[in-house]
């Protein structure tokens, strides 16, 4: 008997008990059965106390038999939902088996908090919004959110903090900065804007630093000071429980049913991990090391989302390169393809998860509004780039079998994108062409559930780029005080309403027929 039909085939999470689910030959009943616990991304497991397991078999045939395992998820206030699991038998021989198969929890039954349909808009239209007001005249349907780890979690009560527990230990949130952030998912979600947070990780951010009692605990161990964001501290044992905390305080707070703090249902961790030394750094690593952490960092949030709200969205963050990367450093910047081959891979190792993609098909040259004309984004799934030139690709390569989930396409958003103007008329023309092009083809790509634009004012510190829909005010202090509108306000205005071809008119000449779709 050598074991290789010894496999697990489910682990289930319901509200009190986890169940383990596989088949085994019936040589391995007579052995010694064990179940071990691994509470930590690269944690030594830790045998299950035998009394605390009940087993159940059916023989199937004269060789094999299925079993089921059985143990309360709750223990000592710790939620078991977070951990792995291997099932062990040993034999009087002194041979020993482990069951192949998933690691992970693969069935949430019922853990929920809540349970609704998941909000829908009536158009794709978004925006990183920076005046409610003018957003919602703009009629938009999607907004998304950056809110920073650093900036809410603090180390003790300063006298007015939200607490929040989890596994028998108290956290602790900046109660105004918490509040203000309130009143902006709010204002959106009760004008009927689906809301989406960027969750971060910065050690400076909106003008918040990090609390000093935190750095250690926060921020990735591994962090380059290069980078300007840093990758969740999974590794850790307290930066785990740290992050947990955050996403679990996040998803409670905003998938109530009465919406009391405003609604939240999508969780987009990090930014751009196919740059990651400058968007979500974890150091220097291989794609293969940077992924197995991301992938558990990613399977944590959907784990502590779904605790909340049983249809909690989480997205890994994708820049537009492709087949190619920012920089030739291969421990600092990946392939996109390879990123999501990577997470598909290790997450059906483990066992599969609902995980999402947020896109960002910016032009091949940022500072180029004419995408229709990036030579690098090919109609191949080995192109350079996917860019709106070839956005269909994204899709396309989703759409494999071996990347579904449950046999339907993951769900699909584009986060952050946008097109840049130089201070003439002209390139203002091309501007907003160039976002008349791009809404058409998103309309016309299934899958794609939203387009959000990046940004609603040009930022005097954006790296010399203007993606607004409004010129900045120069004379202001701030870096992106609103000036006046650009020729892509009105056509953003009206796009996905009835004048929309004749809102694009003006697009086909700049754009060339070939290229209009």
């Amino acid at each position: 008997m050598d074991g290789k039909n010894f496999c697990i085939d489910k682990i289930i999470a319901d509200r009190d008990i986890i169940h383990i689910t596989g088949a085994c030959p019936v040589e391995l009943l007579r052995g010694v059965w064990g179940v071990y616990e691994s509470c930590n991304f690269d944690g030594e497991a830790q045998k299950i106390a035998d009394d605390a397991i009940k087993y159940d078999t059916s023989q199937l045939s004269d060789r094999y038999t299925t079993f089921r395992t059985r143990f309360q998820r709750m223990i000592d206030d710790r939620d078991r939902i977070y951990s792995s699991f291997r099932i062990k038998v040993e034999l009087d021989n002194a041979t020993s088996f482990t069951a192949a198969g998933p690691r992970y929890a693969t069935v949430l039954n019922e853990i929920s908090l809540h349970s609704y349909d998941y909000p829908k808009s009536h158009t794709i239209k978004g925006l990183q919004v920076k005046m409610l007001d003018d957003a919602l005249r703009l009629g938009i349907g999607h907004a998304a959110l950056n809110l920073n780890l650093p900036s809410i979690m603090i180390p003790d009560d300063n006298g007015d903090a939200i607490t929040y527990q989890m596994d028998g230990e108290v956290f602790y949130f900046h109660r105004q900065r918490v509040e203000e952030f309130d009143r902006r998912v709010k204002e959106l979600s009760e004008n009927k804007v689906v809301v989406t947070l960027i969750l971060l990780n910065s050690m400076k951010w909106d003008g918040y630093d990090i609390h000093p009692e935190l750095l250690q605990e926060l921020i990735h161990p591994d962090y380059d000071p290069d980078g300007l964001i840093s990758a969740f501290p999974v590794v850790t044992e307290r930066g785990l429980k740290r992050f947990r905390a955050f996403i679990e305080f996040v998803a409670e707070r905003y998938t109530r049913p009465d919406q009391l703090y405003g609604r939240a249902c999508g969780y987009i961790l990090g930014n751009e991990v196919t740059s990651q030394w400058i968007w979500c750094n974890a150091g220097k690593k291989t794609v293969q090391d940077y992924m197995e952490e991301y992938t558990y960092a990613l399977r944590m949030a959907f784990f502590a989302a779904r605790k909340k709200y049983d249809r909690a969205r989480v997205y890994i963050s994708m820049d537009h390169f492709w087949t190619m990367t920012f920089q030739e450093d291969p421990l600092k910047f990946y392939k996109g393809r390879e990123v999501l081959e990577l997470l598909n891979q290790y997450s059906h190792r483990d066992g599969n998860f609902e995980w999402s993609v947020a896109y960002h098909p910016y032009p091949q040259n940022l500072f180029h509004a004419d995408f229709w004309n990036d030579e690098t984004a090919q109609h191949s799934f080995d192109t350079g780039r996917i860019t709106f030139r070839n956005i269909e690709i994204l899709s396309q390569f989703l759409s494999q079998k071996a990347f579904l989930y449950n046999g339907e396409l993951r769900h699909i958003i584009l986060s952050e994108q946008g097109f840049h103007s130089d201070e003439n008329e002209e390139s203002e023309a091309l501007q907003a062409a160039a976002y008349c092009l791009a809404y058409r083809k998103v309309a016309n790509t299934p899958g794609i559930e939203s387009f959000i634009l990046h940004a609603h004012v040009d930022n005097r510190d954006e790296f010399g780029l203007n993606l607004g829909l409004w010129r900045r005010d120069k004379s202001s202090p701030s870096a992106n005080e609103p000036g006046s509108p650009k020729p892509i306000y009105d056509v953003f205005r009206l796009i996905d309403g009835p004048e929309h071809e004749e809102v694009c008119r003006f697009a086909r000449k700049i754009v060339g027929e070939k290229n209009w779709v």
